[in-house]
């Protein structure tokens, strides 16, 4: 039995509504259970609901920041991958992550903990017996308006494609590049080789053409990527110092040529740079140490908590952190970029762009 997006379930006491659902199969046993997205009727709270049938084990949780797990015991742990979705979820199927389950020592509170590519998420909860929920009705009027929007942006589609006067609804459809599909496009840049790291990870290596410096090139990537940095500074011990560039997704490091001369670039996902700890290609070695400082003192410890199943050389690390400011010269430009684009789509009547 599944239920559907719309229905109105009873959970204990309370009165939910079914907003979405992920069905997981457990990687070790190949067992499948869902995980319902539930609103709350009263207080519009979320929470999810955990039915597995093949265990007859169920569970009502919310999502909290790291709690802690003191007076609780390992109970489970393993990798679920997502088998299908419904309604209103931020995962996709095929979409994978390592779990950790926790239970009190009387076997009635739970902490669960998820690991996925892009964070770590964790909820507590309680066990329920199966006669504690069940399916009461479905609200019609909120079928209704889902089925609605669901044809609004079909209907949309269909018009962007088929009629030209449109071409200003379409180009206020906003997506940021990211560092590596940027320097793969322009022709301000070449691609030069590719670093191999552990975990079947790679970073590319691009140089900048013609008479470009690291201020140009620095300058140039931040506007591509519309000043959408975590953290962005100049190393300031060296005259032209290389300029590391932290994302949400990527690491990227312009730095000075040792040998071949110009300005190169290395990029890679933020997993590389967790668990690869290898020198820049062609670089010297003061863009080196700067590019392990720069990610141990702002990177290191975030991504350690989504790559905690891989090891990191950095667990080892003993140099100096880094003082990080956000104020320097990219920094500051960085915070004027964003706020500019900001300020522009405000004014057109765009929204802002997320999603995972």
């Amino acid at each position: 039995m599944k239920f559907q997006i719309g229905d109105i379930l009873r959970v204990e006491d309370r009165m939910y509504l079914v907003l979405g659902r992920i069905t997981y199969q457990n990687v070790n046993d190949h067992c499948d259970w869902d995980e319902y997205r539930l609103q709350c009727l009263d207080d519009k709270r979320e929470a999810w609901l955990s039915v597995d049938f093949e265990y007859r084990e169920y569970s009502i949780s919310w999502v909290v920041h790291h709690p802690s797990v003191v007076g609780y015991h390992e109970v489970d742990r393993g990798i679920e991958v997502v088998s299908g979705t419904a309604g209103s979820v931020d995962v996709e199927t095929g979409d994978r992550a390592n779990f950790v389950e926790y239970e009190d020592q009387i076997e009635e509170l739970i902490i669960s903990q998820e690991i996925w590519d892009d964070g770590t998420e964790w909820s507590t909860g309680h066990y329920i017996d199966e006669d504690e929920f069940a399916f009461v009705r479905q609200d019609k009027a909120f079928v209704a308006r889902k089925k609605a929007g669901a044809a609004a942006l079909i209907a949309i589609f269909l018009l962007s494609v088929f009629i030209p006067v449109l071409s200003v609804l379409i180009s206020s459809m906003h997506f940021t590049s990211t560092i590596q599909k940027y320097l793969d496009k322009s022709a301000k840049y070449s691609y030069v080789t590719s670093v191999t790291g552990n975990e079947k990870q790679k970073a590319k290596v691009y140089k900048a053409k013609d008479s470009a410096t690291i201020d140009s090139v620095s300058k140039d990537i931040i506007d591509a990527i519309e000043g959408n940095t975590q953290y962005v500074q100049q190393d300031d011990s060296e005259t032209e110092g290389a300029v590391a560039i932290l994302t949400k997704k990527e690491y990227c490091i312009i730095y000075p040529a040792l040998e071949q001369g110009g300005i190169l670039i290395q990029v890679s996902n933020r997993k590389f740079a967790y668990t690869t700890d290898d020198d820049l290609y062609d670089g010297p070695q003061s863009a080196r140490h700067y590019y392990r400082r720069f990610y141990h003192s702002t990177g290191y410890h975030s991504d350690a908590n989504s790559f905690s199943r891989y090891s990191s050389p950095y667990s080892s690390y003993s140099d100096s952190d880094i003082t990080y400011t956000g104020t320097d010269t990219y920094g500051n430009y960085s915070s004027s970029v964003r706020q500019s684009i900001i300020a522009a789509r405000q004014s057109s009547g765009g929204g802002l762009s997320g999603g995972k």
